[in-house]
């Protein structure tokens, strides 16, 4: 019975591994150069005290600074993408946002920090970023003093760029910027808490990945979505939902990093005390055959 018992424990185990090879695996995302300590873009207008207390808030010492990969964003490209959806005056004339990029272990998401960042949120940053095809890194935005942050997310996907050694579409930039924007919008707007605003957006994302979705109407997808996450839209701010999903519909998102990064969002509600229970998990279908496994596994005893 006791090597039995080892045959089936054996069994298990090559099974729950074939399981997490199946939920978690993916190719390695190939990281380009060989910089140490990570990627950094610098606003172009940064002065040097104002660089120098940019680096301190990163943790890096200038002297250091060769074992980055620095880039700098300038004004011109803040405009270039934000002129859509800002007004000129909001994004000024001059560019002080700065984003420190390091490579996270796989599997452990976009993990977002600010510092002196006062408009835009963590979770802002974290789903347009996973809009944007971004995994797994740890991303550090901050201003020299108070800054909205909005232009900093064009520095972000600069230095994963140059992270990755890949061009991140110009489409799919333009999408990540509508995105923030929209988010910040509802934020503004609404009554409802931050996180289940961009609980709900990155909810959309991946109901509009999902191809199984690709027949359903997009006005009810939008009214389920706000009644799950207790959320009253007015017709500008639907109307204002349905164009950027209308946008996103037209990328090929991936759906797994939208789906990784809707359940670290899911994973704050619930942390907030939010029933997120009515919100469909996609794991559920995983875990669902890992318990049909220890149903059979169980019947091997009976």
């Amino acid at each position: 019975m006791r090597k039995k018992i080892k045959q089936y424990v054996s069994m298990l185990m090559v099974m729950l591994m074939a399981i997490s090879a199946v939920v978690f695996c993916g190719a390695e995302k190939a990281y380009a150069g060989s910089f140490s300590g990570g990627y950094i873009s610098l606003g172009a207008d940064l002065t040097s005290d104002e660089k120098a207390k940019v680096l301190a808030l990163f943790g890096v010492d200038e002297k250091d600074l060769d074992n980055y990969k620095v880039v700098y964003v300038t004004n011109q490209e803040e405009h270039q993408y934000l002129d859509s959806y800002i007004s000129s005056s909001q994004i000024g004339n001059q560019a002080w946002s700065s984003v420190l990029i390091t490579e996270g272990k796989k599997g452990s998401g976009i993990n977002v920090t600010t510092k002196n960042v006062i408009y835009c949120t963590t979770g802002m940053y974290a789903n347009a970023l996973a809009t944007a095809g971004v995994e797994d890194v740890n991303v550090v935005v901050a201003g020299p003093f108070n800054v909205s942050g909005t232009a900093a997310l064009v520095g972000a996907l600069k230095a994963y760029s140059e992270m990755t050694g890949e061009t991140v579409d110009e489409d799919v930039v333009d999408a990540a910027v509508d995105e923030m924007v929209t988010t910040g919008s509802l934020e503004d707007g609404t009554d409802a808490d931050n996180e289940k605003i961009e609980g709900m957006v990155a909810y959309l994302k991946e109901q509009i990945a999902n191809s199984d979705n690709k027949d359903k109407d997009l006005d009810q997808i939008i009214n389920d979505a706000a009644n799950k996450f207790e959320i009253t839209l007015n017709e500008d701010q639907f109307n204002q939902l349905k164009s950027l999903l209308e946008k996103l519909g037209g990328l090929h998102l991936d759906l797994g990093s939208l789906k990784s990064q809707a359940q670290a969002a899911y994973d704050t509600l619930k942390d907030m005390g939010f029933d997120i229970s009515k919100i469909h998990i996609d794991t559920e279908e995983a875990r669902g055959l890992l318990q049909q496994i220890i149903e059979t596994i169980k019947g091997w005893f009976n």
